[in-house]
C-alpha cells in the first residue's frame, strides 16, 4: 500500500508539473511570433496552443499512470510471490520436523505433507522427493522408530504418486523392510529400490518398470499383473510370489530366485 501511494503522489505531482509547464511557459515560447497579430487573433492562437498541448499533456499523463500501475503490480506480484514462498517453506520446515517425530500418526502427516506441497508448488518438489527417499533411507540404515511399518507404506505411496517431471536425478530407497506393506498399483518406475525387502508385501498391479531391485527380497509377496519391464532384477528372490500376469519383458534376472512361484500367465520370461 505504501508504495502504491508512492507511485500516485509521483504520477499526480509529475503531471500537475507538467500542466503547469505546458500552460505556461512553453505556451509563452510556442506563441512567441503571434505578438504582432491583432488582440483577437493572438488571444485564438494562444488558445489553440494550449488546447494541443493540453491534448499531449493527456497523453502524458496517461502514459505516467499505466506506467505506475505496472510497476504497482510487478511489485506487488513479486511481494505475493515471495510471501507465497515463505509460507510453504514454513510449511516444508513443518513437515521435516513431523517426520523426526516419535509418534507414528505425525510421522505419516508429515509425509502427505510434503506430497501436498510437491503438488501446490512445482519449485519444491525435488526436495520434498529427496525428503522422504531420505527418511527412507534412515530406516534403512536402522533408525528406530515405533510402527515403521506405517511410514514406511506411506513413504512409498508418496514416491508412487510423485510428478516425475520434476526429479533432478536418480531416487533411491536403499535397502529399506517394507516386508506386509500393500501398495496396489503403485508406481516406483525408475526408483532405486536395491536390496529393499517386500516379503510377504501386497503388490498387485504395481509398476516397476525400469526400476533397480538388485537383491531385492519379494517373498511370498502378492504380485498379480505386476510389471517389470526393463527392469534390473539380478538376484532378486521371488520364492513364494505370486506372479501370474506379470510381465517381466526385457528385464535382467541373472541370479533370480523364483522357486515356487505362481508364474501362470507371466511375460517374458526365459524358455
Amino acid at each position: 500500500m505504501t508504495f502504491l501511494m508512492i507511485v500516485l503522489g509521483v504520477v499526480v505531482a509529475g503531471s500537475a508539473v507538467a500542466v503547469g509547464a505546458l500552460l505556461g511557459p512553453v505556451t509563452r515560447r510556442m506563441t512567441a511570433d503571434v505578438k504582432a497579430l491583432a488582440p483577437d487573433q493572438r488571444a485564438e492562437a494562444v488558445t489553440a496552443t494550449r488546447t494541443m498541448l493540453l491534448q499531449v499533456g493527456s497523453l502524458v499523463t496517461a502514459a505516467l499512470s499505466l506506467a505506475g500501475l505496472v510497476g504497482t503490480f510487478y511489485f506487488s506480484s513479486q511481494t505475493v510471490s515471495l510471501e507465497t514462498q515463505k509460507q510453504f517453506q514454513a510449511r516444508y520446515d513443518q513437515a521435516l520436523k513431523d517426520l523426526r517425530s516419535s509418534d507414528s500418526s505425525a510421522r505419516v502427516q508429515g509425509l502427505y505433507e510434503l506430497e501436498d506441497i510437491a503438488h501446490e508448488a512445482p519449485s519444491f518438489a525435488w526436495k520434498a522427493t529427496l525428503s522422504i527417499a531420505a527418511y527412507l533411507q534412515d530406516r534403512a540404515r536402522g533408525q528406530a522408530t515405533p510402527r515403521p511399518h506405517l511410514t514406511v507404506e506411506a513413504a512409498l505411496t508418496v514416491l508412487g504418486r510423485r510428478d516425475r517431471t520434476s526429479d533432478r536425478g536418480p531416487v533411491s530407497t536403499g535397502p529399506v523392510a517394507a516386508d506386509g506393506v500393500t501398495l496396489r498399483a503403485n508406481d516406483l518406475s525408475g526408483t532405486d529400490l536395491r536390496g529393499i525387502d517386500f516379503t510377504d508385501a501386497t503388490l498387485s498391479q504395481a509398476r516397476f518398470t525400469n526400476a533397480d531391485l538388485r537383491t531385492a527380497h519379494f517373498k511370498n509377496a502378492a504380485l498379480p499383473q505386476a510389471r517389470f519391464t526393463g527392469a534390473d532384477l539380478r538376484a532378486a528372490d521371488f520364492t513364494g510370489a505370486d506372479l501370474r500376469q506379470a510381465d517381466f519383458t526385457g528385464a535382467q534376472l541373472d541370479g533370480t530366485t523364483s522357486r515356487k512361484a505362481h508364474l501362470e500367465g507371466a511375460l517374458g520370461l526365459p524358455s
